[in-house]
């Protein structure tokens, strides 16, 4: 439930980034002062909070305003105000200002020509663009949020279980368990077997998440539309499965070349780095999304590359900018580059598997007859 939680944690974090908000003090004088409420109003919609002062003047207020107990003093007439800082008014503040002011020129001559300006403004704000969606994909950034999320769970899942698989090997090694093993199984077959019984235990632990993160965000909320919620933990799963078969074998064949558990890490690091390089391509591909941006092309070649389309498919699919031709073609390419990978490791595992001592070298894994030790 702590992964679960931590999950839903990330998610919202995602989708409710909090913006520091900039506090001005401004006083109004004169005519301007009809300007107050709108330019508050207008500045708070921009994450900007205005605080008004009362002033007695124009000499009060350019005295606070030098000893930065004021920003801005804004006086004269509604429609050509005067502005009073210090050093400069920020470019955003000066819009939203030119803005206001221009509209109160506007009310002003359409009053005069005997015209009513609500009336007006009402039709003005009437007007509208309404675009018609083509597809049925949505580019909601929870979209990309919970994709993300499911791509880092995946990493750490590929890393964790492989991890598992290396350090059941050598313990089995260690022991002189496989050698009772292998009197009655093939290598290749105890390999597929161990891979196939941690990946099981880690699809069931996986689902389990997936579940909870499904009711738990639908309960909060976090996702508007429910369907996407489970979409995302099937497509999580499927890609779990593909890319943990790939990457377990090849842990696997790195547990065979050593005998004690602390050259576990040194002999997986070439695989271990593998899935941190696939990961920090797919933290490159999907950040850019979270603004809208469609995924770009290099990210879709890249992610047909097997050992990288299990952290960056579960997005694409969500977002829906890899169809399901390059999602099928994808799944081939992985599932071919794991029979690849089968038949390399069960090489390596059954002529490593049954020597100890010093760490075998992979050329010679390649090369040698399985020999006991």
């Amino acid at each position: 439930m702590g992964l679960t939680g931590y999950i839903a944690f990330q998610i919202l974090v995602i989708n409710n980034s909090v913006k520091a908000s900039q506090t001005y003090k401004a006083a109004f004088i004169g005519d301007a002062a009809s300007l107050a409420d709108p330019f508050i109003a207008a500045e708070k919609t921009l994450g900007i909070t205005i605080n008004r002062q009362q002033v007695t003047g124009q000499a009060q207020a350019e005295s606070l305003i030098r000893s930065g107990k004021l920003d801005v003093l804004i006086g004269g007439s509604a429609t050509s105000p005067v502005v009073t800082v210090r050093d400069t008014l920020p470019a955003g503040e000066q819009a939203v200002l030119q803005g206001i002011v221009r509209q109160q020129a506007l009310n002003t001559e359409l009053a005069s020509a005997g015209l009513n300006p609500a009336t007006i403004d009402a039709k003005i704000a009437s007007a509208k663009v309404t675009v018609e969606r083509l597809s049925s994909s949505s580019r909601r950034p929870e979209q990309v949020a919970a994709g993300f999320v499911v791509a880092i769970l995946l990493y750490v899942a590929l890393l964790t279980y492989g991890t598992f698989i290396a350090q059941g090997v050598v313990e089995e090694k260690a022991n002189r368990i496989v050698e009772i093993l292998l009197s009655t199984v093939q290598p290749v077959e105890l390999l597929l077997g161990k891979v196939i019984g941690i990946g099981l235990v880690g699809l069931l632990q996986l689902a389990i998440i997936g579940v909870a993160a499904i009711v738990l965000t639908t309960v909060t909320g976090v996702f508007s539309i429910p369907t996407l919620a489970a979409g995302l933990v099937l497509s999580g799963i499927l890609w779990f499965i593909l890319g943990f078969f790939l990457y377990a074998v090849l842990f696997a064949a790195a547990g065979s070349l050593v005998s004690r558990q602390e050259e576990v890490q040194s002999a997986a690091l070439p695989i271990t780095m593998l899935a941190i390089i696939s990961y920090l391509i797919a933290i490159g591909v999907l950040t850019p999304m979270f603004d809208g941006t469609p995924m770009s092309r290099t990210g879709i070649i890249l992610a047909m590359i097997p050992p990288v389309s299990p952290v960056i498919l579960p997005t694409g699919m969500a977002t829906g900018d890899i169809g399901p031709g390059l999602v099928v073609l994808a799944i081939v390419l992985t599932v071919l580059t794991s029979a690849g990978a089968t038949w390399l490791a069960a090489r390596i595992y059954s002529n490593s598997v049954l020597r100890l001592g010093a760490r075998v070298k992979i050329g010679d894994a390649l090369r040698a007859e399985r020999r006991s030790a």
